[in-house]
């Protein structure tokens, strides 16, 4: 199993067009047959103007096998290439490895988080593990990279609101910067809403 990161940077403006080409032409095209979408985001802040969304494959040769697939299918190429391609200004993927395995936020979540955490060479794995191990509050899911970006961890956390988000701090002294900073190079957080076709709304 392998779970895939797609962040979306888009053009200032083109959000509205972006989700309704997703929503109306690129979900009911793909269906789960092309890879299990697990959630479908718009950043709000950090990276404001960026999609992020996130699937599951079976082993990387299945999804090389089935994006060749998609992209010989007539409604993928003309419907909704053609429609998101001008909305584009680029896209990163992050073939990512479950150290926590996602699970749906216990309560409804009005706000989601990217966060994108650089550790030090060789030390992605260890820090994933002791993140997992005591996780932090708001937590659904902790993963290393192992394509793309390399030496980073990828967590995602669910929020009931935006106060309970900043009740507390990364800087705090029980926060995920203070207490792993010996293994960090860098940090960078979105906030995100979940889209209307996410399955984690």
């Amino acid at each position: 199993m392998v779970d895939e990161l797609r962040i979306y940077t888009l053009r200032p403006g083109a959000m509205a067009r972006y989700m309704e080409l997703a929503e109306k032409v690129a979900v009911p095209v793909r269906g789960d047959r092309f890879g299990v979408l697990l959630g479908f985001w718009a950043g709000e802040a950090g990276a404001a103007n960026s999609v992020f969304n996130l699937w599951r494959h079976e082993d990387l040769e299945t999804r090389r096998r089935l994006r060749l697939e998609l992209e010989a299918l007539p409604d993928w190429r003309e419907r909704y290439l053609t429609g998101v391609r001008p909305l584009m200004l680029r896209q990163v993927v992050r073939f990512l490895d479950v150290v926590l395995p996602l699970t749906a936020p216990p309560a409804p979540a009005r706000l989601y988080e990217c966060r994108l955490i650089r550790s030090r060479a060789g030390e992605a794995g260890a820090l994933a593990r002791a993140m997992a191990e005591a996780p932090e509050a708001g937590t659904i899911g902790i993963w290393t990279t192992s394509a793309g970006p390399i030496n980073e961890v990828v967590q995602i956390l669910a929020h009931p609101n935006p106060a309970a988000r900043f009740a507390r701090s990364l800087h705090a002294p029980d926060g995920t910067l203070a207490r792993q900073a010996e293994r960090i190079e860098e940090i960078e957080t979105s906030l995100m809403l979940a889209a209307p076709h996410s399955p984690l709304r």
